[in-house]
């Protein structure tokens, strides 16, 4: 069996009846990945369809405005070109470039690249912080190591498979359309988990972060998170009303965090840009 999918199977969990015995069947091989994970206790049938599979069983979760403008095939295109690349200069009010992003990503999660499994990019839109982590794991020869995007966007997630394939990385990641506030993984199974910029709009924070700890493996486990602090106040009532956005501040944050059961490693503010590196 394919290295990649025996370390993905080791670690699903069925959605619907929360069973652990998933089996696949169809092709899943370089890139080519297409067939149906079934689950031996409930039948349950959740199909992957080029790289994408959805495990959403019941259909989408109600949604705010700012993730329904996720869903958006628009939206999906012009994310990172126009929007995302720039984003922290803007928030940090100082010259952030991707390259520095990208670089604080990689230097967190270095600790848990030591060895072959899963690392996890929530809520990854078109895969920005998953496809660098991918490109590591291949360099680096992990062989048996899977990068797994999940989002309930499938336009999101298929200009993410888009991108990784342009980029050669698509071989090392996978892409799952779910609710990261009930992910379709078993506990202590992800070695990694990036989160760029949806702590924001998440309707139950607490509740996602509840389950990136759930999944999150005890002590080597790292788990990077990048969100905007508390704007003034007129653009903060402004956005949340429009777009159903919450913003904290850094105390408000830091005792989110603890509420999850995580721990802080590092911690940086850079005017309103936060970032925060955490484990078990």
């Amino acid at each position: 069996m394919n290295a990649r999918l025996t370390t993905l199977l080791h670690a699903l969990r069925c959605p619907v009846c929360a069973g652990e015995a998933l089996v696949f069947e169809g092709e899943f091989e370089g890139v080519r990945r297409t067939g149906t994970f079934s689950c031996r206790q409930c039948s349950a049938r959740y199909p992957l369809q080029d790289g994408i599979a959805d495990f959403l069983p019941t259909g989408h979760p109600a949604l705010t405005l700012a993730q329904l403008t996720g869903q958006w095939k628009l939206t999906a295109t012009v994310y990172e070109r126009l929007w995302r690349t720039r984003a922290l200069s803007l928030l940090s009010g100082e010259a952030f470039p991707p390259a520095r992003e990208i670089g604080l990503l990689l230097d967190a999660l270095e600790p848990t690249f030591a060895e072959d499994g899963l690392w996890l990019d929530a809520a990854c839109s078109t895969g920005y912080y998953g496809r660098p982590i991918a490109k590591r794991l291949l360099e680096q020869g992990r062989t048996a190591s899977l990068v797994i995007g999940i989002d309930l966007s499938l336009a999101m997630l298929e200009e993410a498979r888009a991108y990784a394939n342009r980029e050669g990385v698509a071989e090392a990641m996978l892409w799952l359309r779910a609710d990261m506030s009930a992910l379709p993984l078993a506990e202590a199974t992800v070695r990694g988990i990036a989160c760029g910029g949806s702590l924001n709009e998440y309707p139950d924070a607490l509740a996602v972060l509840k389950e990136g700890r759930r999944v999150l493996q005890p002590e080597v486990g790292r788990y990077f998170v990048m969100n905007q602090l508390d704007p003034p106040l007129i653009v903060r009532a402004a956005l949340s009303s429009m777009g159903g956005l919450t913003f904290f501040t850094r105390p408000k944050l830091d005792a989110l965090f603890e509420a999850a059961g995580l721990q802080k490693v590092t911690a940086a503010d850079y005017g309103k840009l936060a970032i925060t590196v955490l484990t078990v």
